[in-house]
């Protein structure tokens, strides 16, 4: 699969660009200590910022495998209001996952679903990937929502498809392939 890593991208309202480690305090603030955030999340809440410096030290030393698609979520005046990235999940099949986390501030304003649809966009244009997959929790309809906007098709229903502190969850599945991308350009 053609690689070209994680670049700056320019929207309307947002900067997505990589993560830098002067961006802790702001995550820890926004977003990665938030209950509501990680609700759905596959890990709690930060408590202290030093959690929150183990995870964006991970995600920092990634960049350097160009197959690291993965963002931190920036409002113009350069306050950071979440996460989005693209986990190659076949190589050989030419597809990832999309996902994204906000800070429950910056809900119900579009943010994720402008962010998600820049992704997408970045990922069509610069990577030969054939398929984009994302999907989440029935108890989390706007996510589905997001997907939709971001112009991500329902494909599905996974029965108990991941754990979170709540349980199994079962989960919406929605994908776009590159033909129906190109059908929207």
């Amino acid at each position: 699969m053609k690689h070209i890593g994680t670049k700056t991208i320019e929207t309307t309202r947002l900067t997505l660009r990589r993560l830098e480690h002067t961006d802790v305090q702001m995550m820890f603030n926004n977003w990665t200590s938030d209950d509501e955030v990680t609700r759905f999340l596959r890990w709690d809440a930060h408590k202290t910022i030093d959690d929150t410096k183990v995870m964006i030290e991970q995600w920092i030393d990634a960049y350097h495998d160009d197959a690291t698609y993965y963002w931190g979520i920036y409002l113009k005046d350069g306050e950071m209001i979440g996460s989005i990235g693209v986990t190659i999940t076949s190589e050989y099949d030419l597809k990832g996952e999309l996902g994204y986390k906000i800070g429950s501030r910056w809900w119900n304003q579009g943010y994720s679903s402008e962010a998600a649809k820049a992704v997408i966009d970045y990922m069509f244009c610069n990577t030969d990937i054939e398929r984009i997959d994302s999907y989440s929790s029935v108890e989390n309809p706007a996510s589905s929502k997001v997907m939709e906007k971001a112009g991500m098709h329902y494909e599905g229903l996974l029965k108990h498809y991941y754990k979170t502190r709540d349980g199994f969850h079962d989960c919406t599945l929605y994908g776009i392939i590159r033909e129906e991308w190109e059908e929207r350009e």
